[in-house]
């Protein structure tokens, strides 16, 4: 799927691997001129080299209070402006309740929340004079179902908040803010579980949770995000889309 980017300025956090770079490569086909943010920069290195736009790479680690200045000095040096920023970046601590520990919680609820609103602040402006769009990557953990997602379910039941209070805030400067909350999707993200509990255990297991009996891509994602990103979404704002297959329904 295509949109229409062309002239725009795109910033995508934790672009190097998964749903970042897959809505980094579909931004950059739809002639976006993409800023990719994430810790490594041989692999930010790696997938710039094969876009057509002139990306820039900004190598910058969001659990640090530093990134913020970081991203947005690098950024808007080289841009300039900022018409849509895709607030991606994200960690996991897959840990029950009655082990979870302080520095797992400060971290999770830093890097998926804080720095989330930390870097839409550092760009309000910038979108502000562009009538931008903001594009948060939620997960349907944030229904609070997970298990033992406790602190990640957190994180992300307060960005979804954050999505409709950024909304409302900012829609008289004409910034739309949405997001995506993906479900069962194959990415690398899901490798250590591979590893620990063999990949056609869970693969076969946690499908069963789907009604459209299978995992979605990368790029199914990354083509709800860009919708709500472009134009063809003009009127739509507040909203975090869920895009599941249904598992949500259950």
């Amino acid at each position: 799927m295509t949109f229409d980017f062309s002239g725009k300025h795109a910033i995508v956090t934790g672009a190097s691997r998964g749903i970042g770079e897959a809505i980094v490569r579909q931004l950059d086909r739809g002639g976006a001129r993409v800023a990719l943010v994430a810790r490594s920069g041989d692999r930010l290195e790696a997938i710039a080299s094969e876009l057509a736009n002139d990306p820039l790479v900004v190598v910058a680690d969001l659990s640090t209070n530093e990134s913020i200045d970081q991203i947005s000095s690098a950024v808007l040096d080289a841009f300039g402006g900022v018409d849509v920023l895709v607030n991606n970046a994200a960690v996991e601590r897959n840990q029950p309740a009655s082990k979870v520990t302080g520095a797992a919680i400060d971290e999770t609820l830093f890097v998926n929340l804080r720095q989330a609103f930390m870097l839409s602040s550092a760009f309000a402006k910038p979108l502000f004079s562009t009538s931008g769009a903001i594009v948060n990557i939620s997960s349907v953990a944030s229904t609070g179902a997970g298990g033992t997602q406790g602190a990640y379910a957190a994180s992300k039941g307060g960005l979804d908040t954050l999505t409709k209070n950024l909304a409302n805030e900012w829609a008289s400067k004409g910034v739309r803010v949405n997001g995506v909350a993906p479900g069962l999707i194959d990415t690398e993200m899901w490798e250590p579980t591979f590893e620990a509990l063999g990949e056609e255990e869970v693969r076969s297991t946690f499908v069963r949770n789907v009604p459209l009996a299978r995992w979605g891509t990368a790029d199914e994602i990354a083509n709800v995000a860009c919708f709500l990103a472009s134009q063809q979404a003009s009127y739509v704002t507040g909203q975090t889309i869920r895009v599941d297959g249904g598992m949500t329904n259950i």
